[in-house]
């Protein structure tokens, strides 16, 4: 019988890549005797297993790796064939530095001419491996606790915004009950009141009646934003003349522009524009651009009321010569709780008038929207300002102004849409 020739580079080569595998992957490996002792080993076994020396050769197994103490039956099975492995995964040793590596460990039956038969020993130090599932798991428990933490807090929030708005809802009924009772008996006292009373008494009696309607307008925008915010806000649409509504709000800030020496002026179209709109409202929206405007505006200056028709379309144009706006200033205008000008701007006018929490062009904009329409702002510094408000003449249908407009971060808030007046 005539053996083949032996490719002895093919075994230098295996031999070599077994080498370099090793010491990428730190596996080291010995052959186990029957009766369970070490009899050969690589050499980098004794790094790898973290063993003082070599003194485990000739030694029984379990005297060397305390993994096998007490496994004998279970070497024996794998030795007969009975079981194909015995592996351990993770043996976690201190080295001597005091750095802590895994293992994972396996034995195999092995049955060779040259070698003999015994069990082939495999450990790999598998320590980058190990820490990364450590700390995968880690990340994972923190997460989860991350998980309930955000739930209890979001229950809290949730509570905290019922409580809120329960206590909106409240404050709101107790102001308004004095403010209507006031409101009600300055009008009175006002109709009671002979043409020869003093001049006076009859202005006093109109900056009563006046003022607690501007509390009523502060009332409402705090109460919308809250029903913004909880995507409940509903509108009660009826058809209205747009002219009547402009002029009894511009009437109402009238002593505002006469007290800040400011003129204003109405441009109102010559025909009825009639709408189906929420009255309080669209005057909530007037409201709030006309104190802007009187708010921004310095001594001696002048806003312009316009309102008119393109296509289907009615206009209302309130227009200023205040202090202006930049242009970053005008792209986060209509954002909740921001206001635009500057400590400097602001001394140029009265502190007291100026002070505001950003609601208003805020609530305008989502108040518009709500009624299908859009509103656009242009300015700039030191030449005043323009708000252009656009609502549809034709529609009926209305919308809730999504909560999106509140939290830029949640566009897929769902829109509710509120039934329409019957």
């Amino acid at each position: 019988m005539t053996l083949p020739p032996l490719d002895l580079d093919s075994i230098m080569l295996a031999a070599h890549v077994t080498k370099v595998f090793g010491l990428i992957h730190r596996i080291a490996y010995a052959f186990v005797s029957p009766d369970f002792r070490i009899l050969r080993t690589s050499d980098n076994f004794a790094s790898v297993l973290s063993l003082p020396g070599e003194r485990y050769l000739g030694q029984p197994l379990s005297d060397t790796m305390w993994e096998f103490v007490g496994v004998e039956e279970e070497l024996t099975a794998v030795l007969d064939g009975r079981l194909p492995y015995l592996a351990f995964e993770r043996v976690h040793r201190r080295q001597l530095s005091g750095q802590i590596v895994y293992l994972d460990i396996s034995m195999t039956m092995i049955h060779d001419y040259e070698l003999g038969r015994g069990l082939l020993l495999i450990a790999e130090d598998v320590t980058h491996t190990a820490e990364a599932e450590q700390r995968l798991t880690q990340n994972r428990n923190e997460l989860a606790l991350t998980k309930e933490r955000l739930a209890q807090l979001n229950q809290d929030l949730q509570r905290l915004d019922r409580l809120k708005t329960l206590f909106l809802s409240m404050a709101a009924h107790d102001l308004r009950a004095p403010l209507t009772i006031i409101r009600a008996y300055s009008d009175l006292a006002q109709r009671l009141l002979s043409p020869e009373t003093i001049g006076k008494v009859q202005e006093f009696l109109r900056l009563i009646y006046l003022q607690t309607s501007h509390m009523d307008w502060l009332i409402n925008d705090f109460l919308d934003l809250d029903q913004i915010e909880q995507g409940s806000l509903r509108l009660q649409v009826a058809q209205h003349d747009l002219n009547p509504l402009i002029q009894e709000v511009t009437s109402l800030v009238a002593h505002l522009a006469e007290g800040r020496g400011l003129t204003i002026e109405q441009h109102l179209h010559s025909q009825p524009l009639l709408l189906n709109v929420d009255a309080i409202r669209i005057q909530q929206v007037l409201f709030n651009l006309l104190t802007n405007a009187i708010k921004y505006t310095t001594k001696g200056g002048k806003i312009s009321v316009y309102s008119g028709q393109e296509g289907e379309t009615a206009v209302i144009r309130i227009t200023d010569t205040g202090i202006g706006m930049s242009r970053e200033e005008i792209t986060r205008a209509f954002q909740l709780y921001y206001r635009a000008h500057t400590a400097a701007d602001v001394s140029l006018l009265q502190y007291n008038e100026t002070r505001g929490k950003g609601l208003g062009l805020f609530i305008v904009k989502m108040l518009v929207e709500a009624h299908n329409g859009r509103v656009t702002l242009e300015s700039e510094r030191g030449k005043g300002s323009s708000v252009t408000v656009y609502l549809p003449i034709s529609t009926n249908q209305f919308k809730e102004p999504s909560r999106s407009g509140i939290y830029e971060r949640l566009p897929d808030v769902k829109k509710r849409r509120p039934s329409k007046k019957r």
